[in-house]
């Protein structure tokens, strides 16, 4: 089993009580984090990068830089394409890079991982309404098994995240069990027979609330069936530098 303990003794943002959640839970969710004009930028970071896409007709790919479409059913029937992720938004946009490396964000990021962060990797995330698809269980940490697991991610809700439009769910404590094995399936993702569904939490969320959460913790999200888009933001910070040649992260830290 994985332990894990507050990197500080003294937080500068959050609780003891927090901190104390965080190390049990593997993840602590804030209300009202980013206030309206934050909100607002953060919807033109994604008008920027919609309204790019669709001039080009296509999904594209810029550098590290992915924008990608996907076809959704419209309200009026039929079918259209909607800008699904970007990744790697966070070096792509200033404004969207200047929200996620404010005080706002990293001083809780320093409270869970220790005060030296470096930025790891972001995605502008849109479920789009009427088909926006599943994400199976998983966690981040399998994506890049290589990490330090003093690694958290941070996901903001930009429009209402509900059960109805696919908000996240996670499973709480399971952290504690460490690295899971992964497949690659419906998406990659855990075996999920063993999956207890009775433990599930729906985390659903204003906008401006954000979620912390550690990369072992087992999370989902189901379709988005509903009429209403759930935009996102999501960056995952860490405590050491990337080696070189690796495809994400960074060797510069946002703070040391």
């Amino acid at each position: 089993m994985t332990t894990f303990s507050p990197p500080i003794d003294e937080p500068k943002t959050l609780s003891h009580e927090h901190i104390k959640a965080y190390a049990r839970d593997g993840y602590i969710l804030l209300r009202g984090l980013f206030d309206e004009a934050t909100l607002a930028r953060l919807h033109g970071v994604y008008a920027r990068a919609h309204e790019r896409v669709l001039a080009a007709g296509e999904s594209i790919h810029d550098g590290k830089v992915l924008y990608e479409l996907e076809p959704v059913a419209s309200a009026t029937g039929g079918r259209t394409r909607l800008l699904r992720k970007v990744q790697e938004i966070f070096l792509a946009d200033d404004e969207f890079r200047a929200v996620f490396s404010s005080d706002t964000v990293l001083d809780v990021v320093a409270d869970l991982i220790g005060d030296t962060i470096y930025y790891h990797s972001s995605k502008l995330m849109c479920k789009p309404p009427l088909g926006g698809r599943r994400k199976p269980w998983h966690q981040d940490w399998a994506y890049w098994p290589d990490m330090d697991p003093r690694q958290v991610t941070v996901w903001t809700a930009i429009d209402p995240a509900t059960v109805a439009n696919g908000c996240m769910q996670v499973l709480p404590g399971s952290h504690l069990a460490g690295a899971m094995e992964h497949h690659n399936g419906e998406d990659f993702m855990i075996d999920e027979s063993g999956v207890d569904r009775s433990k599930i939490i729906f985390a659903e969320m204003q906008p401006g609330d954000v979620l912390f959460f550690n990369v072992l913790l087992l999370h989902a999200s189901d379709p988005n069936n509903s009429d209403d888009p759930r935009l996102a933001g999501i960056v995952d910070y860490e405590a050491n530098p990337r080696p070189p040649g690796h495809g994400y992260g960074s060797d510069t830290p946002l703070r040391s």
